[in-house]
């Protein structure tokens, strides 16, 4: 029952001041509103776009494969995109981009020029990530104009600086393949010298072809010479016969006995030294593919990073805003009211306690 008693004391107390109480926000509320006149406008541009894939500036692989691509980055590409935004490179940027020393009115000569600016810039200048997973890039100004203007230029430098990133991964690659590259090359010349050397030492000049034109060639050959020595057989079983033609016959039979000789050797060379150049042709065949492969690559690449891409997917533009951001001035009247009349109350209740104790 006490606790009712003193609750109605309380509002009894309040109710007999409230002339004071609601005087003493009204006046606030006046004052606030006459201040806040006074303040300038502020504007606030806004642009939105998500990460793209880096597999958009990605050559398209030399050997077919069935990897999928996507067209929005992942987290971690929205994670980079928002450091950057973040990063001092893009803050110096937008400051040398747009004089922002003499644009706030901050003299270059005073020691915390800086920090005063970037002050001033981390509180007009945000950048957040949205519920969608997008990032939202935004600026506040008195000059709606100039709002717009730097959200969208902070917007496609951060566009620039990620397209960076991505070139760099680029480069990168690109110097690790060529110099892979460099050393296959050096390899199959070493092969392709080896295999030159070989061929000339066994005296041959196609595995494939050769060994079926020496076949061809030691089946004639021997069959040139039994005719040569059945025909020198019959010649000295026959009388009358000049001595001159058996010598002639004598000397064909010799001949195709000498090309028999060195048939039979090259025959033998080719043996001997077929499984090393066939070796050797496979090496250097399959090494030359995977150089044709590797130079495709290296060109995809190099085209890659010469060429123009985009990090980013741009859902809105920021344009010039209509409305101001701030200040908010009803809502700072009111608040400005409601706690004056509040801290009125307190005061009421604390004098009220002191006039009881001095009693």
């Amino acid at each position: 029952m006490s606790q009712n008693e003193n609750l109605l004391d309380i509002i009894s107390l309040l109710y007999r001041w409230k002339k004071y109480i609601l005087g003493a926000g009204f006046i606030a509320a006046v004052i606030t509103a006459a201040s806040s006149l006074t303040l300038d406008n502020y504007y606030k541009a806004s642009t939105l776009f998500y990460a793209a894939s880096p597999d958009l500036a990605d050559p398209v692989p030399v050997i077919p494969s069935n990897q999928r691509k996507y067209i929005y980055g992942s987290s971690e590409d929205m994670d980079r995109l928002f450091s950057i935004s973040k990063s001092n490179e893009l803050k110096n940027y937008i400051i040398d981009k747009f004089d922002l020393y003499n644009h706030y009115n901050i003299s270059t000569d005073d020691e915390l020029a800086r920090h005063r600016l970037n002050l001033k810039i981390n509180k007009l200048y945000t950048a957040e990530k949205t519920k969608y997973d997008a990032l939202r890039l935004s600026m506040e100004d008195k000059d709606p104009e100039f709002a717009a203007a730097v959200a969208n230029v902070a917007r496609d430098k951060i566009n620039e600086l990620a397209q960076n990133v991505i070139k760099a991964s680029f480069q990168k690659r690109l110097i690790s393949y060529q110099g892979v590259q460099k050393e296959k090359q050096g390899q199959f010349n070493l092969l392709a010298d080896s295999l030159q050397r070989v061929k000339t030492k066994y005296g041959i000049f196609s595995t494939d072809t050769q060994g079926q034109a020496y076949g061809s060639s030691l089946v004639e050959a021997e069959g040139e010479l039994l005719k040569a020595e059945g025909a020198l057989s019959i010649l000295r079983n026959t009388q009358g016969i000049p001595s001159d033609s058996i010598a002639k016959l004598q000397a064909k039979k010799l001949g195709y006995e000498k090309q028999l000789e060195k048939l039979r050797k090259d025959i033998s060379n080719f043996n001997t030294g077929f499984s090393t150049v066939k070796n050797l042709e496979r090496t250097t065949k399959e090494l030359g593919e995977q150089l044709t492969v590797d130079n495709a690559q290296i060109s995809a690449l190099r085209n890659a990073y010469e060429a123009d891409f985009t990090a980013i997917h741009i859902i809105e533009h920021a344009e010039k805003p209509a409305y101001k951001s701030r200040p908010k001035r009803s809502i700072l009247v009111i608040m400005v009211a409601a706690m004056t009349s509040l801290f009125m109350c307190l005061w009421v209740l604390i004098r009220d306690q002191f006039q009881k104790i001095k009693a």
